[in-house]
Formats: C-alpha cells, sequence, structure tokens
C-alpha cells in the first residue's frame, strides 16, 4: 500500500507519525525547525488523512504492518529517527521494538498504549455535514478545548481548520490501538533505541494523571528520557511548538 507522504529538510532522515484522527498536519508547526537539521518526513496513517482507505475495525497487527511498509517505503534501507504522537505515538514504539537498530531515536509525544478506558470529558458528538460549517466548527472547537489543546486562548481558528480536514478524512478507528494494555511497557522493553517521551503536564488523556504514566515508563525502561511541558495539553506539540521543537532536537542530536 502506497501511503500519503511528505518530505522536506536536509540531514539525516527523521519521520514523524501523526495521532489517531490526524494526519500529517498534525506537525505543522514543528517540521520547519526539525527541517533545518534533518530530512523531515511525515506521513498519513493507512485511513488516514490522504492515505488508502482500510476496513474500519482492521485488526491491529495488520494495520503495523502496513505502517511498517510504509515506513521501509520512505527509508528503504539505512537508520533513522522517529517520532510519534498520541495513537502515533504508539504505533512508533511497536515499530521501533520491530525495526531494532535501523531506529537510532525514538521521541513520543503524549503516547497512547496504556489500556483503560477512554476518559469522559464532555466531548461532543460530531455532527453531519447537514447541520452547517458553523456547527460543526463550533463542536470541533468544544472538542479541542476538551481533549487536545489546555489553554482555550489556543483554540484558534487555524487549529480548527486543521481538527476539521482530519475529522472529514478520518476512516479508521484506531482507539483499540490507544487503549491497548502494556503496549507501551512492552515496546520500551523491545526496542534498543534511545527513548524520549515528551508529555504536556495537563494532558486529559492521561488517567489518572502523568505521573502514574512516567512511573510504567520508567519500570520497563528507566533510561528513558521524560519531559514534561508545563501548562500543555494532549496535542502539545502544536499548543507548546517553540518548547518541543527544542527537546526534540536536544535529544535527536
Amino acid at each position: 500500500m502506497k501511503l500519503y507522504s511528505k518530505s522536506t529538510g536536509s540531514g539525516p532522515p527523521l519521520v514523524l507519525i501523526h495521532g489517531g484522527m490526524g494526519s500529517v498536519n498534525h506537525w505543522d508547526r514543528n517540521v520547519g525547525a526539525l527541517a533545518r537539521h534533518y530530512t523531515v518526513h511525515t506521513f498519513d496513517m493507512p485511513g488516514y488523512g490522504e492515505s488508502p482507505w482500510i476496513p474500519k475495525n482492521l485488526p491491529a497487527e495488520d494495520f503495523y504492518a502496513l505502517v511498517l511498509e510504509g515506513l521501509n517505503d520512505i527509508v528503504p534501507s539505512g537508520t533513522f529517527r522517529l517520532a510519534g504522537f498520541s495513537l502515533g505515538g504508539a504505533v512508533a514504539a511497536v515499530c521501533a521494538a520491530r525495526l531494532g537498530a535501523r531506529v537510532l531515536k525514538l521521541s513520543v509525544m503524549g503516547p497512547g498504549g496504556f489500556g483503560g478506558v477512554q476518559p469522559d470529558l464532555g466531548m461532543k458528538k460530531i455532527p453531519p455535514e447537514s447541520a452547517g460549517e458553523a456547527v460543526m466548527r463550533d463542536v470541533l472547537a468544544h472538542n479541542l478545548r476538551a481533549m487536545m489543546i489546555a489553554d482555550p486562548a489556543k483554540v484558534t481558528g487555524e487549529a480548527v481548520d486543521l481538527h476539521l480536514a482530519n475529522v472529514r478524512r478520518t476512516r479508521y478507528d484506531g482507539r483499540h490501538i490507544s487503549l491497548t494494555d502494556q503496549l507501551m511497557a512492552q515496546s520500551l522493553k523491545q526496542m534498543t533505541c534511545d527513548v524520549q517521551i515528551i508529555w504536556g503536564a495537563a494532558d486529559a488523556l492521561c488517567i489518572p494523571d502523568n505521573q502514574a504514566r512516567i512511573a510504567e515508563c520508567r519500570a520497563a525502561r528507566p533510561d528513558v528520557r521524560i519531559d514534561n511541558v508545563a501548562g500543555a495539553g494532549h496535542w502539545v506539540m502544536y499548543e507548546a511548538a517553540d518548547e518541543v521543537n527544542a527537546l526534540m532536537l536536544d535529544f535527536m542530536k
């Protein structure tokens, strides 16, 4: 399966994997800074963005196989650096574990793969297109404030534009991957590369809190680097782009 991808910059390869109900645009505020040091590759996972359709309930193992195939198309040989966000963080961790020495460094933001149930964040149901774009945008802005971005002032028209584009193009439900118990811990135990995890300290998806998730990760991999970004929510690399870009570059060098 040929996945939609974009590449920019120069230097060693760095591949970025977006989150659930997302696309390459999850990294819009990061690619420029990273591309000054790396050849940055972004791609839409199967069933997202501009990549091909797949069954909504495709089993996780089949999904991983398609992503690994895509990674091998983008970087067909040699080593590379890898990063992932949310669902993409869990997927990136699985890929890093399976690719072994090919992945030099792994950086993940607000990763899934800790099990549990989706918390009740007061999200609103996405309306049909027939409700009109104004209604749709109001609902998406509410949901961004509830789950993705901690500072309401940063839920801008730009953020809603990106989220709206993603909602309209999502055809796969990756929650069964994000909510897989011990997926992140098991991957951390298996991979050989250095690992960084970046969390927004106000990430609404960290249940009961991100300290519990940090403890689980350190138990699996004591040398994991943990960076907490004060005041930021789940979509941390968008909400606190300058800080996250600096943290990633410091780790990746």
